[in-house]
């Protein structure tokens, strides 16, 4: 686990989080995908806002801890467009990512609590590591959300993030809570 959290761990916790993601992500998506009839949940004119946090691996420090802060306005049950927050922090590094992103979530037939989405977005992206650098930020990723209360969800989203930094591509594998109003 400690080669995990290294510099040189950053190419082992990537070949190990996305597949893990995709496998968790298709197990949730698959009846979605499966079945063209779900109910729709009523998202739509809604605001929800959230936090995770988790690794973020990649970035020009190797893995990091990494926190997020997202907002999403449903303009329909299934689609939310919002903003996108994302930092990550190790001694003398810091990364901050904004974005505007746009998601799709699923409705799962017989499962009303899941919720498994996709999402994009495009954004900026600055690392102060002894030298700024400031670049553009394409995140693409999906997650799933489970709702433990109305309103009140626990969640897991994982995010390929595409810079134009050195380090052209970072993850981050986030885990937190979402509430709607």
């Amino acid at each position: 686990m400690a080669e995990l959290l290294t510099n040189g761990g950053s190419r082992v916790m990537k070949k190990v989080m996305v597949p893990a993601f995709l496998v968790l992500l298709s197990v949730a998506a698959g009846p979605a995908l499966a079945e063209e009839t779900a109910a729709p949940a009523d998202r739509a004119g809604h605001l929800a806002f959230g936090l995770g946090f988790g690794p973020m691996a990649g970035t020009q420090d190797g893995t990091v801890l990494g926190l997020a802060f997202h907002g999403d306005y449903f303009v329909s049950d299934e689609v939310a467009i919002g903003p996108l927050l994302q930092l990550g922090f190790e001694n003398d590094f810091t990364l901050v990512g904004l974005s505007g992103q746009l998601k799709y979530t699923f409705n799962v037939p017989n499962q009303p609590a899941l919720h498994p989405h996709v999402q994009a977005g495009l954004g900026f992206v600055h690392v102060d590591n002894n030298n700024d650098d400031t670049d553009f930020l394409v995140p693409i990723g999906g997650g799933i959300d489970v709702e433990v209360a109305r309103n009140l969800f626990l969640n897991s989203t994982l995010l390929i993030n595409v810079t134009g930094l050195d380090d052209d591509i970072f993850l981050n594998w986030l885990f937190g809570f979402k509430v709607m109003i």
